[in-house]
């Protein structure tokens, strides 16, 4: 997989991708409840390119966060962050306590914490990473992707000298992303 630094999407979805700051945020801004329901948790083998990105020198055992990001019970975003086990017993410890919160609520509340650019994606049908979110896609909504390519983007976050990937799918369909006609609230948070 080649993750570049411009987007390939066009129209509405391409502002999406290549939006900063917190993404729950400005779900949340689209509907009346925005939520985040965890597919899955723990330590987990991280794939070459998630190490790579992290910065290790070989592929190694991680800590894993994959969720789902709803907005009025419609499923739109499948994240996965990752880190380094050692990173999530310490500078990163934060996301194993965070249930049904969003990440943002870590990422972009807290001092100390840099962000790398954005890199961007088309997961293919044939990718083993594609397959794997069309998986967890279908186990948490009961319906099947039929997308030859999903947009994606990534970014890396660094706290001291530990790194956290995070890795967002856009996986709703191309009429699920108006885009929010407010600024997202800077004290957000999570509803219900």
């Amino acid at each position: 997989m080649v993750w570049q630094t411009f987007t390939p999407a066009r129209g509405g979805l391409r502002r999406w991708l290549r939006a900063s700051g917190s993404l729950s945020a400005r779900l949340a801004g689209t509907g009346q409840t925005f939520s985040v329901q965890v597919l899955a948790q723990g330590r987990q083998a991280l794939s070459l390119d998630e190490s790579r990105a992290l910065g290790l020198n070989c592929r190694r055992v991680g800590y894993a966060r994959e969720v789902m990001l709803r907005v009025d019970g419609q499923a739109m975003v499948f994240a996965r962050s990752v880190t380094a086990h050692a990173d999530s017993l310490g500078a990163w410890r934060s996301v194993r306590g965070l249930g049904s919160r969003p990440l943002a609520d870590v990422l972009f509340k807290r001092s100390g914490i840099l962000r790398a650019p954005l890199s961007y994606a088309q997961l293919q049908r044939q990718s083993q990473l594609q397959r794997h979110v069309a998986s967890s896609w279908l186990a948490a909504t009961g319906v099947a992707l039929d997308h030859p390519a999903l947009p994606a983007r990534r970014s890396v976050f660094t706290r001291g000298r530990a790194t956290l990937l995070v890795m967002e799918v856009f996986a709703a369909p191309p009429s699920c992303w108006p885009w929010p006609l407010a600024a997202p609230p800077k004290n957000f948070k999570s509803r219900k």
